[in-house]
This record gives structure tokens, C-alpha cells and sequence, in this order.
């Protein structure tokens, strides 16, 4: 039966995959909460053991280690991650700083730590996005997040031996839209003036998001077939809107560049005439 650790597993695509995964895997999963303890049998399948993690936090790292001592995973999976906005001529240093903090430092952190518990026959599964692509403008921390853990990634599996996978889907309809609209309440008067209306514009996109796009149950699904198979891949695209930004890759900078500021042009124009 395999171990299987799940990092911030409170989203809705892990829940997805744990749910797929207990009927053959000893789920582990972390948490910010302590939200149960011990170890829960599951009828039929393995046992799921949540945890505190919070990959910000060092010594909460010291405490998972404890936790986990002795057990080998053959596959890890980490759904940490936040989104800030704003454009970059009103960026702060500390909101990019909280961006990078959670999705490559936190990563760097959880590569240190669980190196023991891993052997060459494991997988470690980022769950990335199609914005490591960085072509969404005004989301530029999250875009470098996402591509820095690629590198990350990259680099580790090169060191180690040990492969590494990034799964990157367009938009999922989630719950992580809501909370990044939260998150990024302050940020938004970073759009006044000349971006005004492309904050209004961002901010209904974001909320249609919730209830648009691959499922997070597709999404589980794709983590679990890289989590089974013996020769996965190391980037999955999930969404047409992902394949149209991993194709982006091909064409020249400029002719791109124009494209997309023609396009948002036109998006947010037509948004602000329909209101």
C-alpha cells in the first residue's frame, strides 16, 4: 500500500484526491489547523493521518518531521500556494515577498524536509498553474511563484534523481478564487487611476471563476494518475486555456505581448460597456 503526504490539504482538489486515494493509500495530510489527531481507518482501504504544517513556519516543519520519522512516501504532492494582485508599478515588497514565501521558499522548505522520507522510486507533484507560463498580466507574483518552483523542481530532480512533476490547469472552479478575492481586499486600490477599470475587470473575472472552468475533481484525477504511474510525466496541462498558455511558449515575445494586451484591451472594455 502506498504513503502518500499531501501538503495543504485543505483545498478542494486535494479533497478530491484524497478521497480517491484512501481506497488504496495511507494518506498523510497537512493542515494550518489542527483539525483532528491521531489516525482514521478507512473501511476497506488505508488510513488517513492528518497534520500541522505550516510552510512558512520552520519549526512547524521540525514538528512533521517528528511526526512522520520512519516513513517512506512514494509520492508527495503540494498544493500550497496564494495569489497576490496588483500591477507591478504598485507592487509592494512585502506582498511579493508573502508570494514567493509560500510557493518557492515554502517548497524549498518541504524539498529539505522530506528528503529522507523519499527514495528514488518516489514522486514529488507540485501543483502548479498555467500562469508558470507568465503571461497574465497584473498577477505577476504569482505568475514568478509558480515558474520559480518549476526551476525549484527542475533542480531537485536533477540533484536527487528523484522525479518531480508540475501539474498546471487553466482555471478550476474552486473556492481559492473567494479566498484570493479576500486576500487581496487591500491590493485592490493598487488599481486606481489609469487601471481602474482592469481592477473592476479582474475582480468580476475572478469571482465567475468560482463557478467556471475544469472541475477539481478532473484535476484529482490527473494528480493521481501521476501518482501511479511508473514513468510520469513531468508537466501535466489540464484545460484548453492551459494548452493555449504552454503554446504561447512558440510565439515571439512581442507579437505575443501585443496580443494579449489587445485582447485584455478588448475584454475589459467590453465589461466595463456591459455594466
Amino acid at each position: 500500500m502506498k504513503n502518500v503526504l499531501i501538503v495543504a490539504a485543505g483545498s478542494d482538489i486535494a479533497k478530491s484526491l484524497i478521497n480517491l486515494l484512501l481506497p488504496f493509500c495511507n494518506v498523510f495530510a497537512t493542515y494550518r489547523k489542527n483539525i483532528l489527531k491521531g489516525s482514521l481507518s478507512i473501511k476497506g482501504g488505508g488510513n488517513f493521518t492528518p497534520l500541522f504544517l505550516n510552510v512558512c513556519d520552520e519549526q512547524s516543519f521540525e514538528k512533521l518531521t517528528e511526526s512522520i520519522q520512519g516513513v517512506k512516501f512514494d509520492a508527495v504532492i503540494n498544493f500550497a500556494g496564494l495569489a497576490i494582485t496588483s500591477p507591478v508599478v504598485k507592487l509592494s515588497a512585502q506582498d511579493l515577498t508573502r508570494q514567493l514565501e509560500t510557493c518557492v521558499v515554502g517548497l524549498s522548505r518541504l524539498l529539505k524536509n522530506i528528503y529522507p522520507n523519499l527514495s528514488k522510486d518516489s514522486r514529488v507533484i507540485n501543483v502548479s498553474s498555467m500562469a508558470a507560463f507568465g503571461i497574465f498580466p497584473f498577477i505577476s507574483p504569482y505568475c514568478l511563484s509558480k515558474a520559480g518552483a518549476d526551476i525549484l523542481l527542475n533542480a531537485f530532480e536533477i540533484e536527487t534523481g528523484i522525479r518531480t512533476v508540475s501539474i498546471k490547469p487553466g482555471v478550476v472552479g474552486t473556492k481559492f478564487w473567494q479566498y484570493c478575492i479576500d486576500l487581496n481586499k487591500d491590493n485592490f486600490k493598487n488599481f486606481d487611476g489609469e487601471y481602474e477599470e482592469a481592477g473592476e475587470f479582474l475582480l468580476q473575472n475572478a469571482k465567475d471563476n468560482v463557478k467556471k472552468g475544469v472541475s477539481p475533481n478532473d484535476v484529482a484525477r490527473v494528480i493521481k494518475k501521476a501518482i501511479c504511474a511508473k514513468y510520469p510525466r513531468h508537466s501535466y496541462l489540464i484545460g484548453r486555456d492551459a494548452y493555449f498558455a504552454a503554446f504561447s511558449s512558440f510565439i515571439p515575445r512581442g507579437i505575443l505581448n501585443f496580443i494579449i494586451r489587445k485582447t485584455l484591451n478588448f475584454r475589459i472594455r467590453k465589461f466595463i460597456d456591459g455594466k
